[in-house]
């Protein structure tokens, strides 16, 4: 047997015993795959799902967001924001990271993140809006600003009409940075209604941003 086919041989035994990810986050195949996360299959299918530019919520500059709810991508975000699985942050970050470049020039110069309460956060061991924050403000060279706080627990928003979000989100967020003159690239998760950027925006120009622009991961089309 030649060395190259000796190679490949080795190579496929050690797939099989040692396969890179056993399950897809995305449909749930246990057939073992060669890159982190997906299989090819939920990969086409997330590719598909592309959406870049988005138009913004009310009160803010500009927006983008990587895809749409749905499909492999709504699987990454739970598993990432209910299923513990934080090591999923910097994957995602990379697509949201491409999707900033559709509304550029933004200028931004900062990134802040959608705040969680403090009670919830400790609950759930991490803020998923502030893993992303910090991956993504690395690779676009921006500084991260923990400039947003949940002074209250609120409802959980995802049964909530866009009305409703509004009215549960009053007074809870603020600001707690001097944000004078900066430009603020927001970033959250899931865009559904915009209320929850909408509020964090006016927090931010309160403390004096000259700009805010938001960045998801997904937006949930059907529910804005």
């Amino acid at each position: 047997m030649s060395d190259h086919n000796m190679k490949s041989l080795l190579e496929a035994v050690l797939g099989f015993l040692f396969p890179k990810r056993a399950v897809c986050l995305g449909c749930g195949t246990m057939a073992g795959f060669p890159q982190d996360w997906l299989c090819q299959d939920c990969r086409q299918a997330l590719a598909m799902s592309w959406v870049g530019a988005d138009l913004p919520p009310r009160g803010l500059d500009g927006a983008a967001c990587a895809y749409v709810y749905r499909g492999p991508a709504a699987k990454l975000v739970q598993a990432l924001k209910y299923g513990g699985i934080s090591r999923l942050a910097p994957f995602m970050a990379g697509d949201m990271a491409k999707a900033y470049h559709a509304i550029e020039p933004t200028g931004a110069d900062c990134v802040a993140w959608v705040p969680m309460h403090p009670k919830r956060r400790r609950k759930r061991g991490y803020n998923h809006a502030e893993l992303l924050a910090r991956d993504v403000a690395a690779r676009l060279e921006l500084e991260p600003v923990d400039a947003l706080r949940a002074v209250r627990a609120v409802r959980q928003q995802a049964r909530l009409d866009s009305a409703q979000r509004m009215e549960n989100l009053r007074g809870v967020i603020e600001a707690h940075a001097d944000l004078t003159g900066r430009r603020v690239l927001l970033i959250d998760d899931v865009r559904t209604t915009g209320a929850t950027a909408h509020t964090c925006a006016d927090a931010l120009r309160k403390a004096g941003a000259e700009r805010v622009y938001l960045l998801c991961y997904c937006v949930a089309r059907g529910e804005k």
